[in-house]
C-alpha cells in the first residue's frame, strides 16, 4: 500500500490527470499492493475492468507457485475518486487445487463475469488438466460487502472440429518440414482417442468480446493440442458453441477485436519457434477463421491483449521482445483497423532478469487507458496513460 508521501504524490498526479483528460501526455502508475512473498507468493495474470459506477476492479492469481494447491484468485477495488486500491479480497478458491488465469468482463446487461480455470491435476499435472469455469454477478458495485454471484458454472468444452483440425495441422507441419512433425502428430493422434484430453486442457486469458451481433466470444486455447479456439454464446452464457478453430500450431491465449466491417481479428501468443505474435481473421462472426500467420510483432511466448478504442483506433499491449525474460512491455496504436501500426511506446523496459507480463488493458469512461500487469511475478502494477502519450514519443 502507499506511504503518506506516495499517496500525496499520486493525489497530485491524479488531479493533473483529471484536468488533462484524454490529452494526457504523461504516464502514472502504482502497485496495487506491495510485494510480499509470505502473503502473496507467486502473483500473476491480472485483469482490470471499470464498473458502471466508475469503480475499478482488478484481479489476479497468487500462491506459492503458479500451480500449487494454494493458488487462489484475489482482487482489489479502486473506488471512484479515490487514490488507493483497497485491501485485497478473495474472488475464487477451490480447496487443494490451483485456480488460474482469471479475466474480468462486463456484458451488455452490465453483469460482471469472472472467467478462470481450475487445474484438476495440480500440482504434479497442471495445464493439461485445466477445467474452465465462470461466475456472473449483478450485485458487485457495493464496496461495503462481498460480491454476490448469481451464477457459478463449469464450462465443459466440446470441440466439434478437433479431428479435422489436427489432421490438417499435421499435413501442414509435415509439408513445411516442421521439426519433429511426425512425432508430434503421432502423439496428437493418440491423445484424440482420450476423451479427457479432448475436454480438458482448455484455457483462457484475454477477456471475452461482445460482438456487434450481441454474441459473446470467449477466446481459449488447448494446452494439449497447441491450438486456439473461440467459444460463442448468444444467450448470456446459458449455452455455448465451439466453432472451427483457426488453423495454426503452437498458439494460445488469443485476444480479439472487431473491425467496423464486422471482420474479427485475433492476435495470439506464440509458443512456436516463430517468436512472433500470430494472427487470424474471421468474416462470419467467428464461425470460421483464416490460416494463422505471423504478425510484425515480436513475442517471447507471453500474454497480450488487443482493444478497440472509442476513437476507432486499435491498441495492442504486449512484450516487444523475442526471448525471455519478458523485460520489456509496449503498447502499439493503429489508426487503420490494425492493418498498420503508426505508434509504439514502451510502458516498461529494464535490462536483466526483470519481468513485466500478462497485461490487461481497458479504456475508462473518461477516455484514459488503464493497464495492469505482473511485475517480477511478485505484485501487480496499475498504470494510466492516453493515446496522446503513445503518440508523443517512441522509446
Amino acid at each position: 500500500m502507499f506511504t503518506k508521501k506516495q499517496a500525496l504524490l499520486f493525489w497530485l498526479s491524479f488531479i493533473l490527470l483529471t484536468h488533462t483528460g484524454s490529452a494526457q501526455v504523461s504516464i502514472e502508475g502504482e502497485f496495487i499492493f506491495q510485494a510480499d512473498a509470505g502473503k502473496h507468493g507467486h502473483t500473476h495474470a491480472s485483469s482490470i475492468i471499470q464498473c458502471p459506477n466508475g469503480d475499478f476492479l482488478a484481479c489476479w492469481y497468487e500462491g506459492k507457485t503458479d500451480r500449487s494447491e494454494d493458488v487462489r484468485i484475489q482482487a482489489a477495488r479502486l473506488k471512484r475518486g479515490e487514490i488507493r486500491w483497497s485491501e485485497t479480497f478473495l474472488l475464487a478458491d477451490t480447496p487443494t487445487l490451483s485456480d488460474n488465469n482469471p479475466c474480468l468482463f462486463i456484458d451488455s446487461e452490465k453483469r460482471l463475469w469472472l472467467i478462470y480455470y481450475t487445474l484438476l491435476g495440480s500440482p504434479e499435472e497442471a495445464w493439461d488438466t485445466a477445467f474452465l469455469r465462470y461466475k456472473i454477478a449483478s450485485d458487485y458495485e457495493d464496496a461495503s460487502r462481498p460480491i454476490s454471484w448469481d451464477i457459478e458454472r463449469d464450462l465443459p468444452v466440446k470441440p466439434n472440429h478437433l479431428d479435422e483440425t489436427v489432421k490438417a495441422l499435421c499435413k501442414m507441419m509435415i509439408k513445411s518440414s516442421f521439426p519433429e512433425a511426425a512425432e508430434l502428430c503421432e502423439e496428437a493422434q493418440m491423445k484424440l482417442k482420450n476423451q479427457l484430453a479432448r475436454k480438458l486442457g482448455w484455457t483462457t486469458r484475454a477477456r471475452p468480446l461482445t460482438l456487434s451481433s450481441g454474441t459473446i466470444l470467449l477466446p481459449m486455447a488447448s494446452e494439449i493440442f497447441g491450438i486456439s479456439m473461440m467459444a460463442l454464446t448468444s444467450d448470456g452464457g446459458q449455452t455455448w458453441t465451439f466453432p472451427e478453430p483457426p488453423l495454426g500450431f503452437g498458439v494460445e491465449q488469443p485476444s480479439v477485436f472487431e473491425r467496423k466491417d464486422g471482420t474479427l481479428v485475433a492476435y495470439m501468443r506464440d509458443s512456436s519457434p516463430a517468436n512472433r505474435i500470430r494472427t487470424s481473421t474471421s468474416n462470419d462472426g467467428g464461425l470460421t477463421w483464416s490460416p494463422i500467420e505471423n504478425s510484425i510483432f515480436p513475442n517471447p511466448g507471453s500474454g497480450l491483449e488487443v482493444l478497440r478504442l472509442a476513437s476507432g483506433r486499435i491498441i495492442l499491449i504486449y512484450n516487444d521482445c523475442t526471448q525471455s525474460p519478458r523485460n520489456s512491455l509496449a503498447v502499439s496504436l493503429s489508426d487503420d483497423e490494425g492493418r498498420t501500426w503508426r505508434w509504439t511506446r514502451r510502458l516498461e523496459h529494464k535490462e536483466g532478469e526483470a519481468r513485466f507480463d500478462y497485461p490487461s488493458i481497458i479504456q475508462a469512461q473518461d477516455g484514459r487507458l488503464h493497464a495492469t500487469y505482473s511485475v517480477d511475478v511478485k505484485t501487480i502494477k496499475h498504470v494510466i496513460f492516453s493515446e496522446a502519450w503513445i503518440e508523443s514519443g517512441t522509446e
